[in-house]
């Protein structure tokens, strides 16, 4: 099982790379979104990795990534060094960066900071900023704070996941994500989701100055497309691809087009 120490946190990660080992190959990052790990991108793996390595981080805290404990203090600047750590622990100069929705958040911060170290970037479903509203995430409590130390994760993901956008194929198939949803820690999901309550990238976006695609779902209870839009005009080199899905995690039931679109965009960086 692939680990990497950094900042005091043992991170797990996944490196497919099946390319020629004579010639050399760029390496795609796909990054999950809050409350995922890298086992929701296996089926995007198998696209790419025979042109590309692909890696895959558990964030802190989530998949099989370290629990820093009920007391850490979140903070996008801890959440970046994070990742500016595992770039430099897995010797990666510039990578092609791909995040889902708080992925995606992390990866425009990331790249106002340290664009020499992007090749590219994409987002899926990231917001600009999370609507207050949301953080209630349908419960019916009075916050997600009141969410969290109500209900246990099996029965708070069971209650908001179609409200939050989460994409179901099948009963097999929610089963599974509320199993995954299970293995995370409360007193992260708590912590975390403080934290992104307070996050707004209008600020940041013109600094990003690296070539960007938007990747912009039409039916997301967390971004609208009037929202992507005004990220895509803030942005200096940024392009926007729209989606036809059926909620927030277009990455799943509409992967083809989503993997269609990034190996597009990809190639006209070429």
């Amino acid at each position: 099982m692939p680990r990497l120490t950094v900042r005091g946190c043992s991170f797990h990660y996944e490196l497919d790379d099946f390319t020629p080992p004579w010639q050399p190959a760029e390496t795609i990052w796909i990054q999950h979104g809050y409350g995922r790990s890298s086992r929701f991108w296996r089926h995007w793996v198998t696209p790419f990795a025979g042109q590309y390595r692909v890696l895959r981080l558990d964030l802190r805290g989530h998949g099989q990534s370290d629990d820093p404990g009920p007391d850490f203090a979140w903070t996008v600047d801890g959440l970046l060094a994070d990742m500016l750590g595992v770039m430099d622990g897995l010797g990666l100069e510039k990578v092609h960066y791909f995040g889902e929705s708080l992925g995606g958040v992390l990866g425009l911060a990331f790249a106002s900071r340290w664009p020499e170290r992007l090749k590219s970037l994409a987002t899926c479903s990231s917001p600009i900023a999370i609507p207050a509203a949301s953080t209630q995430a349908a419960t019916g409590l009075a916050s997600q704070a009141t969410a969290f130390a109500t209900l246990s994760i099996a029965e708070w993901t069971r209650s908001t996941i179609r409200n939050r956008g989460v994409t179901v194929l099948s009963p097999e198939h929610e089963e599974w994500v509320i199993h995954e949803w299970e293995k995370n820690r409360i007193h992260v999901l708590a912590g975390l989701a403080e934290l992104i309550a307070t996050v707004d990238l209008a600020p940041i976006l013109p600094e990003v100055r690296v070539p960007t695609l938007l990747l912009s779902p039409t039916r997301s209870p967390l971004t609208s497309l009037s929202e992507q839009a005004r990220m895509r005009a803030a942005i200096p080199n940024a392009r926007m691809s729209t989606i036809e899905g059926s909620g927030h995690e277009i990455y799943v039931d509409r992967a083809d087009e989503c993997i269609a679109a990034y190996k597009a965009f990809l190639t006209g960086l070429a």
